[in-house]
């Protein structure tokens, strides 16, 4: 029985310190699923996952869960979290399903895990505005798009090893909760791609029977378009600002 209001505080951070580290229960029924070959489940459990670690972080800020249990670090429970649900089981995936052509299924998941462990400790990972820079370690996400569209392991190769090299150019990625500028339009197309994901993996993409599979295949592609055009834009931005403006300063 909770006495007080302080004690409600507690027990509110406590919950919310938990519910964080339920996304590692949903990583480790991801992996039991790798270990079945039972791929869309893995996708289903990353997803819930996924979900509650896009909403922890607004819940801690609410309950003000760093004030009240101060000898927990929040942040670095998240990124351990992250670290397994993002890294370490997308490496383990493209590994155990051959996602890539070998010898690449050993090599490939060891650069991730390398590069996503350098950019976990890198105190410069965000912009000012609350960017990533460069490609964001979101391996589950990319992932999920190669499992979609089924392509083949040279494919996926290729595609893996451009989001390698992406992660190195310093182009600007949205965080589509930190990011003040777009943060309303960003919440809104971002649950409009968890619900539409989510519908897509339990069918199918390209299967279309009636008018429901139609409308949430276009959220979908509107949601993901979004996204895009955001990234393409901020491109844009940064070549027009830091390198053209520049140079015509110089020859002036």
């Amino acid at each position: 029985m909770l006495k007080n209001k302080k004690d409600l505080n507690f027990f509110q951070a406590w919950t919310v310190h938990f519910l964080t580290c339920s996304g590692l229960i949903a990583g480790f029924f991801a992996v039991t699923c790798i270990f079945n070959n039972n791929l869309t489940s893995v996708f289903l459990f990353l997803g819930i996952a996924l979900l509650i670690d896009a909403v922890d972080g607004t819940l801690a800020r609410k309950f003000r869960v760093s004030f009240f249990v101060k000898n927990i670090d929040g942040k670095m429970l998240d990124s351990i979290i992250d670290f397994f649900n993002y890294i370490i089981i997308p490496s383990v995936m493209i590994y155990w399903f051959k996602l890539v052509p070998a010898p690449f299924e050993i090599i490939i998941p060891s650069i991730i895990l390398i590069i996503s462990a350098i950019s976990y400790s890198n105190t410069n990972l965000m912009t000012s505005d609350n960017f990533y820079k460069g490609f964001p370690c979101i391996w589950n996400i990319l992932l999920f798009y190669l499992y979609i569209f089924d392509l083949s392991q040279v494919h996926n190769l290729f595609i893996i090893s451009i989001c390698i090299l992406l992660k190195f150019i310093p182009i600007k990625f949205i965080h589509p909760l930190r990011v003040n500028k777009y943060k309303n339009y960003s919440f809104t197309f971002m649950v409009l791609w968890f619900i539409s994901s989510f519908k897509i993996l339990l069918s199918s993409l390209f299967v279309l029977n009636n008018i429901f599979d139609y409308l949430f295949l276009g959220i979908w592609l509107i949601s993901n378009m979004y996204f895009i055009y955001l990234t393409i834009y901020e491109l844009y931005r940064y070549v027009f600002k830091n390198i053209y403006l520049k140079m015509k300063k110089q020859n002036s």
